[in-house]
């Protein structure tokens, strides 16, 4: 499994991520965030999936906006 390491502040407590991240993203980054790290190490699969889904929603929304 190829890993990643991400900015805690970026993605959690940013609820426009919360619907197309996983659950262990999710977990990772909050543990992180309790334990007051700065960074975490997530499954990059799962992260550049999460960026395309997330790009994506944003696409729409914006498109929904014309």
């Amino acid at each position: 499994m190829e890993t990643i390491r991400i900015k805690v502040n970026n993605y959690y407590g940013n609820p426009s991520y919360y619907s197309v991240m996983p659950q262990e993203i999710f977990d990772a980054l909050e543990l992180a965030s309790l334990q007051g790290e700065e960074y975490t190490t997530v499954n990059k699969d799962q992260f550049d999936n999460m960026i395309i889904e997330y790009n994506k929603k944003m696409k729409q929304w914006e498109q929904s906006k014309m």
